[in-house]
């Protein structure tokens, strides 16, 4: 399967994070407003979300 496998965002919704997979390969998304952080490994995603302040344990998982 291709496109979003799984997505979580911040109870505000500025912040999203996507599991994207398009045929054998994984990575993960950001989206924050009209910014789109592509193609990032867990600890890119990590990093991105702690350098801006964003506590990654209060992410909720929501419907593509």
């Amino acid at each position: 399967m291709d496109g979003v496998e799984g997505a979580m965002q911040t109870r505000d919704g500025q912040w999203r994070v996507e599991a994207v997979v398009r045929r054998r390969t994984r990575w993960y998304r950001i989206v924050h407003g009209d910014e789109v952080y592509d193609r990032l490994s867990i600890a890119g995603v990590e990093r991105v979300l702690d350098e801006a302040g964003v506590d990654r344990h209060l992410l909720i998982e929501v419907e593509q």
